[in-house]
């Protein structure tokens, strides 16, 4: 070996000390799944830059030769490990394993050994010619018939990987994009300078930048992994995604047949996909008990104590138009017993309250009744009669208190449920007597999610009506939808409320009943995250605004959207 010197040797074996020193310190911060191809990455690189280092300090042509099996071990290796870095981006698993991917290098291992042996056939490169370049004598090789299949295969990787972070790009999110972006740098940029070197298109002939610029790819990964989380969060492919879920997903066609399921689904129905795809859905919505739920049904499995929720979701394309359906099924088991074992104590407990209630109130009658005796034979002593009759009001008083409460006893022991407004107004109608005040809904097909006891959110507004506002003769309900939000308006013409009252009447500090009462009904409406407040103008009437988020209003299943 014919010694040189050449300033590209250093430069070479620093950067091919960079990248060892960043295989290593930088091991364990990539992703799991990502530590081996990148690892495997910056070990090529390495190796590249190192084969080239030594190839620049050899003079002669037979020692350039040799070292050209060690380059040509970095540079057949760095494209398979690219592409295996864009896979698992992208979350293509087909080559998740070290069997997988081993099929990639088949070529690479057949090119290296062509390379090593070439002086016994002459079919990878057949001759060299010397060139100077930056004062080192490079032997530049004249490629042999077998040559283009190494750049032909190594240029298919990367145009692939180039290809599946294009196709990614088209549907990710502006930070997956930000990475995808950087990504494509850290490939295009070493891919373009060996293409300049491989053709001779550049003005060095024998000196390959490819090395040099690998330092921006390897310099990307670092970035990205520090700033852009590029290894920490990855566009994971949708099958991925819905393999790893514990909720059952089914996919069925417009005639009802099973297209696709998760594993976790597979193991609900205790069937595998092969034997369940194709066949009719309704069958196994049947034997669930779910084949006629429109929105969603409990399934008790036979074998087995656990209990599902099944939802049932529409399909549509662009033009809306229904193609299928997909069920999605949850374990629920915990939430419905430790929800069953809720209702049966507030149950027990609506019971005693029922009971304790009962004997309240006959005790509040006997003292009534002994009062009006001993009132009767009271001496006509107006100041003892006037403690008498406070005594006796104030007996009232708690009767009516006591009795009040028997109306909201059952407040969240229920399920909420989907009640028509129009229907739902009409019985509070009919259980308060309006007298000559008269009721205007034109809430149409409006649906309210709500506690079951939403009629005496209306029944109670009615009766403060009837009873506080002066002179009233109508009250109206309507609807309004502003932005993400539904709007239910209860507003009469009476007499209105005082802005310093607004909202104190929804507290419980006022000690009448009335006060209460509205109280109450902004603890039925919160069940489900609806609100109630009072912006009527004094004088003009008083305005009730039921705000109700988007999930807690429609329009009737068999009438058009609202809006």
């Amino acid at each position: 070996m014919i010694v040189q010197f050449s300033i590209l040797t250093p430069i070479l074996l620093a950067i091919s000390l960079g990248y060892t020193l960043l295989a290593i310190l930088y091991r364990d911060r990539w992703s799991e799944e990502l530590k081996g191809q990148v690892t495997l990455f910056l070990f090529f690189a390495a190796v590249w830059a190192l084969g080239d280092a030594l190839i620049y300090a050899s003079a002669d042509p037979e020692s350039q030769l040799a070292w050209t099996t060690l380059s040509f071990v970095g540079a057949t290796g760095v494209p398979v490990s690219l592409f295996l870095i864009s896979c698992i981006y992208v979350g293509i698993n087909r080559f998740n394993t070290l069997q997988k991917a081993s099929v990639l290098f088949i070529i690479p291992i057949i090119s290296i050994i062509l390379v090593g042996t070439n002086s016994l056939h002459g079919l990878f490169y057949s001759g060299v010619t010397e060139q100077h370049v930056l004062n080192t004598i490079i032997w530049e090789v004249s490629y042999g018939p077998l040559y283009p299949i190494h750049p032909f295969y190594s240029y298919f990787l990367i145009a692939s990987s180039v290809g599946i972070l294009i196709y990614k790009y088209t549907a990710s999110t502006p930070l997956i994009r930000r990475q995808i972006h950087w990504l494509f740098i850290g490939i295009m940029m070493p891919f373009i300078a060996n293409i300049l070197y491989l053709y001779r298109i550049i003005a060095s002939p024998g000196l390959d930048w490819t090395p040099f610029l690998l330092l921006v790819t390897a310099g990307i990964l670092v970035f990205g992994n520090a700033h852009l989380r590029l290894f920490s969060i990855v566009p994971l492919a949708r099958s991925r995604i819905i393999e790893s879920m514990e909720d059952g997903i089914i996919v069925l066609d417009q005639d009802h047949r099973i297209v696709d399921m998760n594993r976790s689904a597979t193991i609900i129905a205790g069937d595998t996909f092969k034997d369940l795809e194709g066949t009719d859905g309704k069958v196994l919505l049947e034997r669930w008990g779910a084949l006629n739920a429109t929105q969603s049904a409990l399934i008790h499995r036979q074998d087995g104590d656990e209990i599902f929720e099944v939802r049932q979701n529409p399909l549509k394309d662009s033009k809306g138009t229904v193609f299928g359906r997909i069920l999605f099924i949850r374990d629920i088991t915990e939430v419905y017993r430790a929800r069953t074992a809720l209702q049966q104590a507030n149950k027990k407990l609506n019971l005693l309250s029922s009971i304790t209630r009962h004997d309240i109130l006959n005790q509040i009658t006997a003292i009534l009744g002994y009062g009006s005796l001993i009132e009767e034979s009271l001496p006509e002593d107006p100041e003892t009669r006037s403690f008498m009759n406070k005594l006796n009001e104030a007996t009232r008083t708690i009767q009516r208190q006591i009795t009040f409460t028997a109306d909201y006893q059952n407040l969240g022991v229920h399920e909420p449920e989907w009640q028509h407004a129009d229907f739902v107004a009409r019985c509070a109608e009919n259980e308060i007597d309006l007298g000559e005040i008269t009721l205007d809904c034109t809430t149409g097909a409006l649906e309210v999610y709500a506690d079951p006891l939403l009629q005496k959110v209306f029944s109670n507004l009615f009766h403060n009506t009837v009873k506080h506002a002066e002179h009233a003769t109508r009250i109206s309900i309507s609807f309004q939808q502003e932005e993400d939000f539904g709007i239910l308006i209860v507003e009469d013409n009476g007499i209105g409320i005082p802005d310093r009252m607004k909202e104190r009447i929804f507290t419980h500090i006022r000690g009448s009943q009335i006060g209460l009462g509205l109280y109450l009904i902004r603890e039925i409406l919160s069940i489900t995250n609806i609100t109630i407040s009072e912006d009527g103008r004094y004088g003009d009437g008083a305005r009730f605004l039921i705000r109700m988020p988007k999930n807690s209003f429609r329009n009737a299943p068999d009438s058009d959207n609202l809006g």
